[in-house]
């Protein structure tokens, strides 16, 4: 199955504000990163760290997938799989 253009053209538009902030920020920004590198690595660890337990958390709310860890790794794995061919459609 193909995606439709429209989809194809709000991936490229979020893509494309992704970019623009990205820039925006690398141009605003690069001094303080530059000033407390080792502040702001313990920030990204920090974030890193908080993100990955709370998905951690919510998947144990669903009582299904916290009584069936194998299928709480098929659906890991699964995601990946989707994740990896939509890269390698989209990188096209």
């Amino acid at each position: 199955n193909y995606m439709d253009k429209e989809e194809l053209d709000l991936l490229k538009k979020a893509e494309d504000v992704t970019d623009d902030l990205n820039r925006f920020f690398h141009r605003n920004g690069k001094s303080v990163f530059n000033r407390y590198p080792v502040m702001f690595a313990l920030f990204v660890i920090l974030g890193g760290t908080l993100l990955s337990q709370g998905i951690k958390e919510l998947i144990f709310e669903v009582p299904f997938l916290k009584e069936n860890p194998s299928y709480m790794f098929l659906s890991g794995l699964l995601v990946l799989i989707v994740t990896g061919k939509l890269y390698k459609k989209l990188d096209k």
